[in-house]
């Protein structure tokens, strides 16, 4: 009888005969099953909070503190740690929403998807400056607060009380349709923010490699599927299904993601800087607004980049190729998009692509390796020039040595 009261507090409340009819094991396998998971999940939840609170400290200290992005970052994985240590020590609070067991704890949720935006702005680039918008973010929290604190203080025989208790299945819908649809719309505009940078990258840049293109995809990739969760967990509640596994769950999600975050967050590179450079915006300038590009001024460019070789540094931006050309920013851009009919990233590459196959079949160059050859020829990577150079050539780099030296 015991068995089947702990398999019915921990999986619901037909689990018991659930898994006689449908597991291969006994009761009491099953239960131990059951403990051992139990462990296992509290294991990775204590984890995480201390994983949360050592890259909080380590991000702040002055070896890695680099930027504001790691700061908003710190912030955000204790705001992830803090919980997880409420959900472990604040009850089941998740089922059944009782208003006197709302604490400060509810309220966190709201913090982790503005953090977000704010961290993806700064990883970006994009550094927000009025502090009034700040605020305006943190609203929800501010308002969840102030609502739990005059709770705290009524007495729980007050009829306001026992009236919001009775109604504790709606307010717990409530409050998961406001996590599920924030989250939402702070990944839409994360991922709109990331689609622009991405845009802008590839016209800026001709190597990626010090850029987080990668990296804000990455922890976009974690939060769609915590939102995904918690949308599972909506649509569970306004079912009545058991909810019993909620809140170990959740803090396992978010141990698993502060593991996460944190390893990755402290071994991502600066990002790339484009404080002095504005992102476009949908609408160009009169300089730029050019139906036709001049084309005396693509074949200037095009003998620049033969004669000079200026692809064959690395660090070539499209702004350091303006200044070397004399020519404004957007109208070597437009030259580009419009005259060429490539952007920054694949113009400048296509040059480096073309300079390989000449080192190739340079004698000079018989002793450089194949990464060797790529990095004289400006690439800053293995990997991104094998990705390249099979692009536009449509053979690994190994395959056209093997055609040159037939």
């Amino acid at each position: 009888m015991s068995i089947r009261i702990q398999l019915d507090e921990r999986l619901g409340v037909n689990s018991y005969f659930y898994a006689r009819k449908t597991c291969f094991f006994t009761p009491e396998q099953f239960s131990t099953l059951s403990v051992f998971f139990e462990q296992l999940s509290l294991i990775l939840t204590y984890a995480g909070i201390v994983q949360g609170i050592f890259v909080t400290l380590l991000l702040n200290s002055k070896s890695v503190r680099e930027s504001r992005a790691n700061l908003f970052l710190s912030i955000l994985l204790l705001a992830m740690s803090f919980s997880v240590l409420h959900i472990l020590y604040a009850g089941r609070i998740m089922m059944h929403f009782s208003i006197k067991a709302f604490r400060l704890g509810d309220p966190t949720f709201s913090l982790i998807a503005p953090l977000l935006w704010f961290y993806t702005q700064e990883l970006t680039g994009q550094r927000a400056k009025q502090s009034i918008r700040l605020t305006v973010h943190f609203i929800p929290f501010l308002v969840l607060i102030f609502f739990s604190l005059i709770l705290k203080k009524i007495p729980s025989d007050d009829p306001l009380i026992i009236h919001l208790n009775g109604h504790s299945h709606w307010l717990a819908i409530l409050f998961w349709l406001f996590v599920v649809v924030q989250f939402s719309v702070y990944l839409f505009f994360i991922n709109k923010r990331w689609l622009s940078y991405q845009r802008f990258i590839e016209q800026e840049v001709s190597n990626t490699e010090n850029v987080s293109i990668a990296w804000v995809r990455f922890f976009m990739g974690i939060f769609l599927g915590i939102t995904l969760f918690f949308l599972l967990v909506l649509i569970n509640l306004i079912h009545h299904g058991n909810m019993a596994w909620i809140n170990r769950t959740i803090a396992v999600i978010f141990s698993l993601s502060i593991f996460a975050l944190g390893y990755k967050g402290i071994l991502q590179k600066e990002v790339f800087q484009i404080d002095d450079v504005e992102i476009p915006a949908n609408s160009a300038s009169a300089e730029t607004v050019i139906k036709k590009p001049d084309q005396r001024l693509i074949d200037r460019l095009r003998l620049f980049m033969e004669d000079e070789k200026p692809y064959l540094d690395p660090e070539l931006t499209l702004s350091s190729l303006a200044k070397q050309l004399n020519l404004s920013r957007s109208v070597l851009s437009h030259l580009i998009n419009e005259g060429v009919g490539d952007n920054f990233y694949d113009f400048v590459n296509k040059y480096r692509v073309e300079q390989v196959k000449e080192f190739m079949n340079d004698p000079k160059m018989k002793h450089f390796s194949l990464l060797g050859v790529a990095l004289e020829a400006g690439f800053k990577s293995k990997s991104t020039f094998n990705l390249i150079f099979k692009r536009f050539t449509g053979l690994t780099p190994t395959e056209y040595m093997k055609t040159v030296s037939k």
